[in-house]
């Protein structure tokens, strides 16, 4: 009796042991075909104009785009801050939905798309589900609109396929109450390329827009009474001795100077010269 109590006991113990393995299962991964992909240029990304507040729900899916990035192909989503943002607090979610989860990155761009900052899997914090939301990976940061005003979200293949086990919020429950644990196994998610994910932005600060100066033409001053005379007469004066040279010299002073009947001067001494 006590050997079968015994083996019993030892069996399990060794069933325990495997179903608390953390041990990550690698499924095969397809890469996506560079002929799927729409633009590998910063530039060319299809931009999501935020306003300076608000929550978005969205999909990462078949119907997302695709980009290249230096970490292989991926579906994506590209957001452009509002030009009113100054400094802007973002926090990014990763549903945890039946067995799959969206392992998220995020890059952000300068006003010439170069990459300032990327973020990684292991700067994100696990948020176990209560009576409002799911267990989710979620990340909050901060980000200038000034310097930063695009960023990417996407998932990099390199995690793609890899899994995580979570504690059974019933456990966690039970340890921070200190009671008995639960009978209940941890979850375990896999990495997939689709999900759902959520976006909330908040502008902590305002960004000003300054009209640009416009360019003042300088006023020309009037030219007196008697310097439009003179110059009328001299350029009678040069048409009639035939010095023309000096008659379209003094006929560019007398525009410069305002006098706008100049020209028609001019001509009328060339044709009553004929």
């Amino acid at each position: 009796m006590n050997t079968k109590k015994l083996l019993l006991s030892l069996l399990v113990g060794l069933s325990l042991t495997a179903c608390s393995s953390t041990k990550a299962i690698q499924e095969p991964i397809v890469p996506i075909a560079s002929s799927e992909v729409c633009c590998s240029d910063f530039t060319q990304f299809p931009w999501i104009q935020l306003n300076s507040t608000e929550e978005i729900d969205f999909q990462l899916d078949a119907d997302s785009p695709i980009g290249h990035f230096s970490d292989g192909n991926s579906y994506f989503n590209a957001f452009k801050l509002s030009e009113r943002s100054g400094k802007v607090q973002l926090r990014l979610s990763s549903l945890m939905i039946n067995d799959s989860v969206v392992a998220p990155k995020l890059i952000a761009l300068d006003d010439q798309f170069n990459i300032v900052s990327t973020t990684s899997l292991d700067q994100f914090d696990i948020k176990t589900s209560d009576a409002f939301t799911r267990t989710q990976f979620q990340l909050n940061f901060d980000l200038d609109a000034s310097k930063t005003p695009y960023f990417i979200i996407y998932s990099s293949e390199a995690y793609l396929g890899q899994s995580i086990k979570i504690k059974h919020p019933a456990r966690i429950r039970a340890e921070e109450l200190g009671e008995a644990m639960p009978m209940v196994t941890d979850p375990t998610y896999t990495y997939k390329r689709f999900g759902k994910l959520k976006l909330s932005v908040k502008t902590l600060s305002l960004q000003a827009y300054k009209v640009p100066k416009k360019q003042v033409k300088p006023i020309t001053p009037l030219a007196q009474p008697e310097t439009q005379t003179f110059y009328k007469n001299a350029i009678i004066e040069a048409v009639n001795t035939n010095d023309i040279t000096k008659a379209l010299a003094l006929l560019e002073e007398a525009k410069a100077l305002g006098i706008k009947d100049a020209e028609t001067v001019f001509v009328k001494a060339l044709e009553n010269k004929k």
